[in-house]
């Protein structure tokens, strides 16, 4: 029933070169991987990592922009329904962030930019802005009236789940830094996995905050220089992902930590499971056409488990599903 997938030295070395000797040599170096194959192996643990920590940031992302979107409908706009409303034409939003609105609302003909006709509903603009403008979107200082932005009572009402629940915290550009730096926090993690960077490479941990001429950020931690410190410090980076989440919706953060997606980034950052991806035997087989009853089902996981080998489960020609990391 359980049957070992013979070692495709040829594909690997057909992986190997297609990432390049040369992408491979930081996992062998910062890793200290024995070879290519061990390297390619933790280029794969990076990989899906990356993958996982792209859906969180994605989840943040849309609930980021639908909460400061309702809250800034809410006192802005005329155009849509409640909690939808062009408020973006009623701030008075930088050059760049106004221009970020005004692609998605006009188009180019020759020299000129013309409205789309029909316009589109405040939530498709809003839908089309990417992550990088809502961090930006706290520089609001004015509306188009030349009014202040009250921005106490609008992040009370994008930021349900923390902790402070007075305005007069959120009134203080202190704080607004400190949420500005949460916010680029992500957006640049997503940018370092949409770049294909290794998400373990990492450099200065820095104080939440906001760099002022006044005030400088200071270094919380050095970049790490081992395994074991690269993955602590990407812990520390999804935890507070994951609290970002939490306080745009407390709801769907619990769903979240309650999901597959959440446990799997989770095993994926623990030391035992850099470790079998580094050593990782080829993947075994478990065909349940063949399997006779469950007690030599349990006995081919418990195998495979002790061994720490990744398993293909298959119904005759039919692969079902693939289990990976299995401890023992």
């Amino acid at each position: 029933m359980l049957k070992q997938i013979k070692t495709h030295t040829a594909g690997n070395l057909a992986r190997i070169q297609a990432l390049s000797h040369a992408r491979l040599s930081n996992y062998r170096s910062f890793f200290g991987a024995a070879d290519d194959v061990q390297a390619l192996a933790l280029y794969q643990w990076n990989e899906e990592l990356s993958a996982c920590l792209f859906r969180t940031i994605s989840l943040v992302e849309v609930v980021l922009r639908n909460q400061f979107h309702k809250a800034f409908s809410l006192r802005y706009g005329v155009v849509g329904g409640h909690g939808s409303r062009d408020w973006y034409k009623h701030v008075d939003l930088a050059p760049i962030a106004r221009n970020k609105v005004k692609e998605i609302t006009h188009f180019k003909q020759g020299a000129h930019q013309l409205p789309r006709i029909p316009a589109p509903s405040p939530d498709d603009v809003v839908s089309g802005l990417t992550f990088g403008f809502w961090p930006h979107l706290l520089d609001l200082k004015k509306d188009a009236l030349h009014q202040s932005i009250d921005w106490g009572p609008i992040l009370l009402d994008a930021l349900p789940g923390h902790r402070q629940r007075q305005a007069s915290h959120w009134a203080k550009q202190k704080h607004q830094d400190e949420l500005f730096a949460r916010l680029d926090l992500c957006n640049g993690l997503r940018n370092r996995i949409a770049h294909h960077e290794p998400i373990w490479k990492l450099g200065e941990l820095m104080t939440e905050g906001r760099a002022r001429p006044s005030k400088p950020l200071a270094v919380a931690a050095p970049a790490p220089t081992t395994p074991h410190e690269a993955l602590s410090r990407l812990h520390l980076l999804y935890g507070r992902v994951v609290e970002l989440l939490t306080w745009l919706s407390p709801d769907l953060a619990n769903q979240h930590t309650r999901c597959e997606l959440h446990l799997r980034c989770l095993s994926l950052l623990q030391p035992t499971t850099l470790q079998a991806y580094r050593h990782a035997l080829p993947p075994a087989e478990i065909d349940l056409a063949t399997v006779r009853n469950l007690r030599a089902l349990r006995k081919a996981l418990r195998y495979a488990a002790r061994r720490q080998q990744p398993v293909l489960i298959k119904d005759d020609h039919r692969t079902l599903g693939h289990l990976t990391s299995l401890l023992p």
